[in-house]
Order: structure tokens, then C-alpha cells, then sequence
């Protein structure tokens, strides 16, 4: 059920039933009061005293429209007083409710679609909503994804499963040799990766002010503001291409690379 819906029925009920509990208090202080009253000073005894004082007579003829509205319209006056108080004071709460709903991030389901199908109307573009489970399942495929290119193009998983205890070493050079020439095509096909720094490792090297932390990792003894001077230990890589095959459509985002069964 909405939310929203769901607060501004139950508060315009509990407001509406508090502020008539009220009224009736107020009511029936009044009502009781104005009986205690006369129980002191009874209607003949104030005709009685008015006869014999004609300033008591006057202003008794002030106070009698007075005290007449008061007995007429005071229990209306102050249910309608209540009840306006009431509405008053639910807006305020439904406005604030509103408000903490917005600021939390939850909206009316009802409210969101009202809004959909107007910018349908208008022609406006609605974004579609993420599915975050299935990004991450597509993001757990692009790791496995070049991977699964090297060992299509040259073998790459068979090669790190296998046990090379068994074979001679110039067996495993020979099948390295084929397994790097593979391997380093398919990188050059869709990858084509180069060198981040482009000279030969163990020359000197000076990094400049404002280098990209990200291309040039620093290591030994790092202290001071750059510029550093340094050795090069490792030119690094960076993908001057990226132009993989599309992703498999396998359900199982696990495969790497499928069984191979030939049929006889």
C-alpha cells in the first residue's frame, strides 16, 4: 500500500478524533461552568437585586446579549474552532511527512507513475531503471571475457592447467613458443598494447611535475616533490586499441570456454 496514502488516512483520523475529544472538554467546561455559575448567583436573584439598583439594572441589560450569544453559540464556535485546528494541523503533518519521504528517497509509487505517463504524453524520454544484480553479472563477464579470447586464440588456460612436471623442458619451450606467438597476436589484434614509458628498462629516468600516479607507479625510496630521477624497472602497458569480439550470450557467465564433444 502507498505510503503516503496509507499516513495521511491514519493522521486525518487520529487528528480529527483528538481534536473532537478536545472540543468536547472545552465543551463541557463551558456548559458546566456556566451551571455552576447560576448555581451561585440564580436568575431571580440578580432580577431582584437589579430592581432595587439602576446601575446594576443597566449593566445587566450590557451583559444579557452577551451572555445570550455565549449560551447560544459557544459549544458551534469552539467544535468548528477545533476542527479547523485539526485540518490545519494535519496539512502541516502530511506536509512535513512528505517531505522526510522525498529527503529519504522514497516516493509515491502512484505519484512516479502520474509523472511517467505525462512524460509520455509530452513526448519525454523516461530513463529506464538499473538492474543492479544484472550489472554486476555483465561486470563479472568482462573480467572473464579477454580471457576467455586468449584461450580461444591460443590455448592460454589449457597451458596454466596443465601439469608440466611430466614433460621435458624442451617440450614445454616448444609449446610456450606457440602459445606466446598465439597469445601476443590476439593481444595485438585487440588490444594492440604499447609501451607507457617508451625506452629500454634499467636506463635512468626523470619524472617530471604533474605525472599521472596512475601511468607511473613510484617505488624505493619516494620522499621530497618530484621531479625524481630514477631507473625504469618496467616500461608498463597501456591499450592503444580496444576492439574485443562481443560478449557470448551463454546464460552461464562462468564459461570461459565451452567442452568440445565430437560426435562419431
Amino acid at each position: 500500500m502507498n505510503m503516503i496514502k496509507s499516513f495521511t488516512r491514519r493522521s486525518l483520523v487520529w487528528t480529527f478524533f483528538v481534536m473532537i475529544l478536545l472540543a468536547f472538554l472545552f465543551d463541557a467546561a463551558g456548559y458546566y461552568g456556566h451551571r455552576f455559575f447560576l448555581s451561585l448567583m440564580p436568575v431571580s436573584l440578580i432580577q431582584e437585586v437589579a430592581v432595587h439598583s439602576d446601575a446594576f439594572k443597566t449593566g445587566m441589560e450590557k451583559l444579557l446579549p452577551i451572555a445570550t450569544a455565549l449560551k447560544t453559540f459557544y459549544i458551534p464556535v469552539v467544535t468548528g474552532l477545533f476542527i479547523f485546528l485539526g485540518l490545519f494541523l494535519w496539512l502541516v503533518l502530511r506536509g512535513i511527512f512528505i517531505r522526510l519521504m522525498k529527503k529519504a528517497g522514497i516516493g509515491d509509487d502512484q505519484e512516479n507513475k502520474k509523472i511517467k505517463k505525462d512524460n509520455l504524453k509530452q513526448g519525454r524520454a523516461i530513463k529506464p531503471e538499473i538492474d543492479k544484480q544484472a550489472v554486476i553479472e555483465s561486470n563479472k563477464r568482462f573480467y572473464l571475457h579477454l580471457l576467455a579470447v586468449l584461450q580461444r586464440e591460443g590455448r592460454l588456460v589449457d597451458f596454466f592447467n596443465e601439469d608440466l612436471s611430466q614433460y621435458e623442458d624442451a617440450q614445454i619451450g616448444a609449446a610456450v613458443r606457440s602459445i606466446q606467438e598465439n597469445c601476443k597476436n590476439s593481444l595485438k589484434k585487440y588490444l594492440k598494447p604499447k609501451a607507457v614509458i617508451d625506452q629500454n628498462e634499467g636506463d635512468s629516468i626523470s619524472i617530471p611535475p604533474g605525472f599521472d600516479p596512475n601511468a607511473i607507479k613510484l617505488t624505493g625510496n619516494v620522499t621530497g616533490e618530484p621531479p625524481f630521477q630514477g631507473v625504469l624497472r618496467h616500461r608498463g602497458w597501456r591499450a592503444s586499441r580496444f576492439d574485443l569480439p562481443t560478449l557470448s550470450t551463454v546464460q552461464d557467465l562462468s564459461i570461459i570456454a565451452p567442452a568440445e564433444v565430437e560426435i562419431l
